[in-house]
């Protein structure tokens, strides 16, 4: 019989040690300073920019207490510099400058984030494209003087593609016929270090208002040509080539184009964009593009070192203001997408 007397004295002990220990959840660890940095190099812009923000989190109150406050998201004092290697060999050093980008045409969303600067750390140093037998690579650190914190990550630069068609720095080969089996032959030289590419064709077209012909509006209609097309090797710069069904050049008008007997509509001229991007960069698109699975929850993804976001280049060849052939009209007037959209002379 002292065998179940013993057994319930012991269960009374552990209620009562389980009753008297704190019962208060923390979901919040302890709080540890991290930096969340944002940038992708293009070496055809004259100057690029840096976003760098800081992770945040309260243990007894939600985010959005903090999400309006500056110092929430902004570092108070941090260095932002990057260094360029040519060949493993380190050729520069580049002191980044904060700037406001409000004041440069660059202005934040508003929102529930504190909104009322955009701040940015600006590099206004050339970046160098890697080629065949140079690769320049960027590393940056972003480093707070007063904690000592610093965070680092790294890239390889995007060399710049070789077009031939459908355009190139020569002439253009752009001829739709409206017939649906018709293709837009794409073709390029891959640039060094690109991972992806996408090709976009960026439409102009002019309305005026059929009432009042001095009121009229330039709207620009983007034509994805090439969705993230994946290049077979990083280093090796080998040939693309994309059989672009032509029919999506009408549909894309007629997406993005409302019939309106009250306006008329002209085409003005295009720009075609070709994108490349770095591996890190196509990782980072691929990771958080939209789920369409039951499981929501992404994983989070990172190329920094004790710090989050991402650092990756890009380079971004363009063609600008090529006009389209005279019979482009007609076949949009003709078109069963496009009939009915006001295209005139």
């Amino acid at each position: 019989m002292q065998k179940p007397i013993w057994n319930n004295i012991l269960l009374t002990l552990i209620f009562f040690t389980f009753c008297g220990c704190e019962n208060e959840l923390k979901v919040a660890a302890d709080w540890e300073e991290v930096a969340v940095v944002y940038a992708a190099l293009n070496p055809t812009q004259s100057k690029n920019y840096v976003r760098v923000q800081r992770a945040y989190l309260d243990e007894k109150r939600g985010a959005l207490n903090f999400s309006n406050v500056q110092d929430s998201l902004y570092f108070e004092e941090i260095d932002v510099t990057i260094q360029e290697y040519r060949n493993e060999t380190l050729t520069n050093t580049f002191i980044l400058r904060k700037v406001d980008g409000d004041t440069l045409g660059m202005p934040k969303d508003t929102g529930v984030f504190y909104s009322d600067q955009n701040i940015l750390y600006e590099l206004d140093n050339p970046v160098m494209p890697s080629s065949y037998l140079v690769n320049y690579t960027y590393v940056i650190t972003v480093r707070n003087p007063v904690t000592g914190y610093s965070t680092t990550a790294s890239t390889p630069s995007v060399g710049s593609p070789e077009v031939t068609e459908p355009i190139n720095d020569n002439f253009s080969l752009i001829n739709f016929n409206g017939t649906d089996d018709q293709t837009t032959l794409t073709r390029f030289q891959e640039g060094k270090w690109a991972r992806a590419y996408s090709v976009e064709m960026v439409i102009y077209v002019e309305e005026t208002q059929k009432d009042n012909p001095a009121n009229k509006e330039m709207k620009e209609i983007i034509w994805r040509m090439v969705n993230l097309g994946r290049t077979r090797d990083l280093t090796r710069q080998e040939k693309a080539t994309y059989l672009v069904p032509s029919i999506n050049f009408f549909t894309s008008l007629q997406a993005s184009l409302q019939e309106d007997n009250s306006v008329e509509r002209r085409l003005i001229n295009y720009d075609i964009n070709f994108y490349g991007i770095s591996d890190d960069f196509n990782t980072y698109l691929s990771v958080n593009e939209p789920s369409i699975g039951i499981i929501q929850k992404k994983p989070e993804y990172t190329n920094f070192d004790n710090g989050l976001g991402i650092f990756a280049s890009r380079h971004i060849k363009s063609f600008e203001g090529y006009i389209f052939p005279g019979s482009t009209l007609r076949h949009i007037q003709e078109s069963r997408f496009t009939e009915k959209l006001g295209f005139v002379p």
